[in-house]
């Protein structure tokens, strides 16, 4: 099963995460080609990544990488792109089925200030993504029973949603805990409070 079934909702999907977590995000397929995008990526979909590369590592392995500093990183120092490279952080997760990795998932810092998001709240983007991964996984493997009909929670609101009410549920509905609860998800308390009045969260 290719990951290219699904492109436009994936690609919609890495748009919705990088506004969110405001970071950017990419998804290649088991062949290395780049299948979806954001910013900069977008214009590089349909080409292929370097063999060498960590979303390559990652692919090979099944297991979820982190890269905090490019010239640092091992797997990085392998790549032959690296002197090219804009990239300054990674978090790269993968998408399986069965077992089987069919691609992998990057969200990726360009900047300062989009790595020091990532390196603040590694562990919640590590597990954020690793949601998103599964979401596409079940997509994939046609068990996903979302309806996707105007009544319905698309995929991503689903899961966005999920994060949203995991954060409250962590941090409690007062003042202060709805302040810790816009930090770990990465948003504003406004734009937080908003989502909640959107999905009727009580």
């Amino acid at each position: 099963m290719k990951l290219t079934k699904v492109n436009e909702d994936i690609q919609k999907t890495c748009e919705n995460v990088s506004k969110l977590l405001d970071v950017e995000v990419t998804l290649v397929d088991s062949n290395l080609v780049r299948i979806a995008g954001t910013g900069e990526f977008k214009q590089k979909i349909g080409t292929s990544i370097d063999k060498n590369s960590i979303y390559s590592h990652v692919l090979e392995t099944g297991e979820t990488y982190t890269m905090n500093e490019k010239y640092d990183s091992e797997k990085c120092g392998q790549c032959n792109q690296r002197h090219y490279c804009k990239e300054i952080a990674d978090i790269c997760c993968p998408i399986k089925i069965n077992n089987t990795v069919i691609g992998v998932i990057g969200l990726v810092a360009f900047d300062e200030k989009q790595r020091d998001i990532m390196l603040l709240k590694k562990s919640e983007l590590m597990l954020f993504i690793s949601n998103i991964a599964d979401l596409m996984s079940l997509k994939l493997n046609d068990v996903d029973d979302i309806d996707y009909g105007n009544d319905k929670i698309s995929s991503f609101e689903e899961l966005e949603k999920k994060e949203i009410l995991k954060a409250m549920k962590k941090y409690g509905n007062t003042t202060s805990g709805m302040k810790k609860t816009a930090d770990a998800l990465n948003i504003g308390i406004a734009t937080l409070y908003r989502k909640i009045k959107k999905y009727d969260i009580k």
